[in-house]
């Protein structure tokens, strides 16, 4: 049995058609398939259905569908199964049956080669992801408000694997071939820049130079007449170099074997035409508070120059704000740095963290190194870069960082440059860095956040419930963003409806998780990368009173001795799953976040079906 939703909804099984027709049970299996893993909610579905005018029978009414989809769709497989929860249902089915997770699958696999400079392999993911679609999601499906947001979620997730793809081909300089296909896109996609810049981008490389100053000369006409705006400062830039530069000899392509960040493909690339990097993502026009970290890092940022580099650490545990802040500081002091902006992910809280010789490639590619002039080894690299960035003023933001090993290369070496770096765990390894510790929002600054996603007319309206969502949120601006998300997307919910919905579910983190947010799923991140006595103890630790403790008392639960168990606390307070605090007695006082108590209370309850360690 498959099940297809990247396009005509469809259930195949053992060769033969099987998708219910009936409008309504079509939907509420569509409406399974998306959130497939989780439960969802009676009330979501209800609201799904039927929106603010749902009938007397609307429970009996879907539990009649439930029943139509079990007996016609799930039951003759047995391949997937649908249960029945404490307030909704749950579709459990293997990720290779439903055709997006085979596309996600793929496309994340694909992500991570073209990170690591295998365009090769992962153009050839890329094209498996994309092939799996046929034609717009879930088309011939009715969908209500909810539904039609996870529509737009796939929809956007599609156009990101597409760009992906492109920008394998490019680096593999496939010019040529994209042509055709990217002329297609600009017209489908009328506003899309970067489906433009790759066109220019692709017709210089080919020769053509002309028609790329005819795509932008359309852009620029289609963006004024439709928008009132100019196009994007990187395409001026763009198209300031094609009116400057002399017409290329056109690019052959490299041979396909072997990774497409090789050698004997790259000696073929012509040297990049942009030489001042623009490299930060931009910033969210509804930043909210941080007054008081926002005042230190500006401090530090326009403080008179030394003979260093200043380096900024900002830490804080998942879902806080680490990133959103380090970019709104950056872009309020971009025009400090005239001579770039760089940006790397380095990943640190994944399995697989982006290695230094990796980002110092593309920081070197975005200066302009030609791919056969940058050098083979991390210290090479990193020495040409501090060459280049010398008498530069410099702005570098390294996101989500390990440790200080994967910094300490990426660092200019001239006095005004400024790096700033996020990270759960800090760096304190490396001298000289200042560090901000960033905490959990206020409730004036929660309640203002939540009013800026949804409406501050919504918050205004019902302030007591917008409140109480911010504490079952535990102030934590990744939590509140993604309930805000779910009431924007819901507009006929009401503040009263969505706290309920978080408090009275068994596993609330189910609450907390829609579109491209997770909250639990950043708490793996943390918790896998933990040693296995120290995922243990963070498990155990859920079982005290949600005040704080000392090691004592932790001591105590875990049947330890004091001295080894604080070693451990002070191990989980470093990764920012425990708080820690000196009261008036100078004793040391531990703490654990709502949301970390919850995420660890489910591990400790999924450990007695199925021991981790």
């Amino acid at each position: 049995m498959s099940f297809r939703i990247l396009g005509p909804l469809a259930v195949i099984h053992e060769g033969r058609d099987i998708t219910p027709t009936a409008p309504k049970v079509r939907q509420v299996l569509a409406f399974l398939l998306v959130r497939k893993g989780q439960i969802v909610q009676i009330s979501e579905f209800i609201d799904e259905l039927w929106g603010d005018q749902p009938p007397e029978s609307a429970m009996t009414t879907l539990q009649t569908y439930i029943y139509k989809l079990r007996k016609e769709v799930l039951d003759p497989s047995g391949l997937a199964r649908l249960h029945t929860q404490q307030c909704g249902y749950l579709l459990e089915v293997p990720d290779e049956r439903v055709d997006v997770g085979v596309f996600e699958q793929a496309a994340k696999e694909g992500r991570q080669l073209l990170e690591r400079g295998d365009a090769q392999r992962a153009g050839e993911l890329l094209s498996e992801a994309l092939s799996v679609w046929r034609g717009q999601a879930l088309l011939g499906v009715t969908t209500g408000e909810i539904l039609s947001a996870h529509v737009t979620r796939l929809e956007e997730n599609r156009l990101r694997a597409l760009e992906m793809h492109i920008e394998a081909d490019m680096h593999l300089g496939r010019y040529r071939e994209l042509i055709s296909e990217l002329k297609t896109l600009v017209h489908d996609y009328p506003l899309h820049e970067r489906f433009y810049g790759d066109l220019m981008t692709a017709l210089n490389r080919s020769g053509r130079r002309y028609e790329a100053l005819e795509v932008y000369r359309r852009l620029r006409k289609v963006l004024i007449d439709e928008l009132g705006l100019e196009p994007s400062a990187a395409l001026q830039r763009l198209h300031q170099s094609l009116l400057s530069a002399d017409t290329p000899k056109p690019a052959g392509n490299p041979p396909t074997g072997g990774q497409g960040g090789g050698q004997a493909g790259a000696a073929t690339r012509p040297p990049a035409v942009l030489t001042v990097p623009a490299q930060l993502p931009p910033d969210i026009s509804d930043f909210t508070g941080r007054v008081a970290p926002m005042a230190r890092l500006t401090e530090v940022l326009t403080a008179p120059q030394s003979t260093t580099t200043r380096t900024l650490s900002i830490t804080g545990m998942g879902g806080v704000g680490k990133t959103t802040l380090a970019l709104h500081v950056a872009h309020l002091n971009r025009a400090r740095f005239p001579d770039g902006q760089l940006f790397a992910d380095l990943h640190g809280a994944s399995a697989t963290p982006t290695a230094p010789a990796d980002v110092l490639a593309g920081f070197l590619r975005s200066v302009g190194v030609p791919d056969h002039q940058i050098p083979p080894t991390l210290e090479e690299r990193s020495s040409l870069f501090r060459t280049w960035s010398n008498d530069r003023r410099l702005l570098v933001v390294l996101d989500n960082a390990s440790e200080a090993a994967q910094v300490t290369a990426l660092l200019p070496a001239a006095p005004q440059c400024v790096v700033i770096v996020t990270s759960r765990e800090g760096l304190q390894s490396m001298p000289g860095v200042t560090s901000v510790e960033l905490g959990v929002m206020s409730l004036a600054e929660g309640t203002q956040l939540l009013g800026r996603v949804i409406g501050a007319e919504r918050v205004a309206a019902e302030p007591e419930y917008a409140e109480k969502i911010v504490d079952l949120c535990g102030r934590l601006p990744r939590a509140l963003r993604c309930v805000g998300s779910r009431l924007a997307a819901a507009r006929v919910w009401s503040l009263q409806k969505m706290a309920a919905l978080i408090e009275s579910c068994p596993t609330p983190l189910d609450q907390l998780r829609f579109a491209d947010f997770d909250v639990r799923a950043d708490y793996d991140h943390a918790y896998f990368r933990l040693e296995p006595h120290d995922r243990s103890m963070l498990r155990l630790l859920s079982l005290l009173p949600p005040q704080d403790f000392t090691a004592v008392t932790a001591a105590g639960l875990l049947g330890n001795a004091t001295d080894a168990v604080e070693a451990r606390l002070t191990r989980l307070a470093g990764c920012h799953l425990l708080d820690v605090r000196s009261d008036d007695a100078g004793s040391i006082r531990y703490g654990m976040h709502r949301l970390t108590r919850l995420y660890a209370r489910e591990r400790l309850n999924r450990e007695y079906l199925q021991p981790e360690d």
